[in-house]
């Protein structure tokens, strides 16, 4: 049977986000079996070098409030273009870098870079799908990322192991030149609504005044922030972990890491995508963070019983993941498709305050002791818990309102 027009613009949407999309995800992953590496090249406590974790997020954050407004009064593809030069240029520094100084400028304006493609890659999907559509598709893109984004660390793994962890930022710099020479020469603008006024300042206040006074949209972030916030802490302190404290190699590290996040958003993924439609991604939502919660419960447990264990360690990792995945599709839906007017805004608003989780949890795993699984419990116990307070009191008594989806 041949596609439809809908199929094939799924397709291509979910082939061009898997290239820009993902971007971000691996250039902050892919370099955690290297901490410890870079931390003795580079004669540098191992703090400094997460601390770098935490600077490409915010700079990533911070830039997502300036690629929004653009994309909605210039279209998509020149403020991509526009941030993946500007990340190519950040990576560059990192290959280059030879002290702990440089190596954080570098990772900071990458960060501010590779936000162009952080945020709007939202805004494209939101541009082509809606409602349960939108969470239908966001599934599935979760179902393939189950292979790309848990993949990262296992390459980084291996660069670090036989190459060296400058070979890390070689591999992002030519996979950013590849990225640009994509969207120059095959992405077509999806934007219907970008237009120049969109760029005054009158507009600007006004969709952000919009978002940031929406109880439905800021319940909806904060959530997914904190659930973020959650799994970046694993790549924070799950090296540190594994590979100082139970002596286990850069590349097993990687290997480990794949088959416990395939393995959770492969399960998550599907069932959400299957069960969407029939239960609504509120009542899912609140499934995954109960999941979430399990697991910071385990890791603490399990420490308290046994101390530090790879058992332990891995089974916890999994279920906040697990977890996760019901939670980001449905926030994301949830979140954006009121807002499709202004979708630029929304889509970096929404992945600014996201990546925002990501580098206040990862700054705060840096500063904790690396030797023991309990400030990881704490963060994955705490992350869920005030995951689903911010639902349960900013977003129930909007939807509470509206008909179920």
């Amino acid at each position: 049977m041949a596609k439809t027009k809908k199929d094939y613009s799924a397709t291509v949407m979910i082939s061009f986000i898997l290239l820009v999309g993902c971007l971000s995800n691996i250039a902050s992953d892919i370099y955690a079996p290297s901490i410890l590496a870079i931390s003795i090249a580079l004669d540098t406590p191992i703090r400094h070098v997460q601390v770098s974790m935490a600077l490409y997020m915010l700079g990533m954050t911070l830039s997502l409030f300036i690629y929004g407004p653009l994309s909605d009064g210039m279209g998509r593809k020149w403020p991509l273009m526009a941030g993946l030069s500007i990340a190519f240029t950040g990576t560059l520094l990192c290959v280059f870098a030879p002290n702990i100084h440089l190596l954080l400028w570098g990772r900071f304006i990458q960060g501010c870079g590779i936000g162009a493609g952080a945020g709007l890659w939202r805004s494209i999907f939101r541009d082509v799908f809606t409602g349960d559509e939108l969470a239908k598709y966001s599934s599935y893109l979760t179902i393939i990322l189950i292979f790309v984004i848990p993949l990262s660390p296992t390459v980084g793994g291996y660069l670090q192991q036989y190459f060296g962890w400058r070979s890390v930022f070689i591999f992002l710099l030519l996979y950013i030149a590849i990225s640009l020479w994509v969207i120059g020469v095959y992405y077509r603008e999806t934007s219907r609504h970008h237009h120049r006024q969109r760029l005054k300042i009158a507009f600007i206040a006004s969709a952000f005044k919009e978002l940031l006074t929406s109880r439905l949209f800021m319940g909806y972030v904060i959530a997914v922030l904190l659930t973020f916030g959650g799994i970046f802490s694993w790549y924070t302190v799950g090296p540190v972990l594994l590979i100082r404290e139970l002596h286990i190699t850069p590349v097993a590290f990687g290997w480990l890491n794949l088959v416990v996040a395939a393995s959770a958003m492969s399960i998550g993924g599907i069932t959400n995508a299957r069960l969407v439609k029939h239960y609504g991604g509120r009542k899912l939502i609140q499934i995954g963070w109960g999941i979430s919660l399990l697991g910071g419960f385990l890791l603490l447990l399990s420490q308290a019983d046994w101390g530090i264990t790879t058992t332990g360690i891995l089974i916890s990792a999994f279920l906040f993941a697990l977890g996760s995945t019901f939670v980001w599709p449905n926030s994301f839906a949830g979140a954006l498709t009121p807002f499709g007017h202004i979708a630029g805004y929304a889509g970096s608003v929404y992945s600014g305050l996201q990546l925002g989780g990501g580098a206040l949890m990862s700054g705060i795993a840096s500063h904790t002791s690396a030797h023991s699984q309990y400030p990881l419990g704490m963060i994955y116990t705490g992350c869920a818990l005030l995951a689903w307070t911010a639902y349960h009191f900013l977003v129930k008594p909007v939807i509470a309102k509206t008909p179920p989806q």
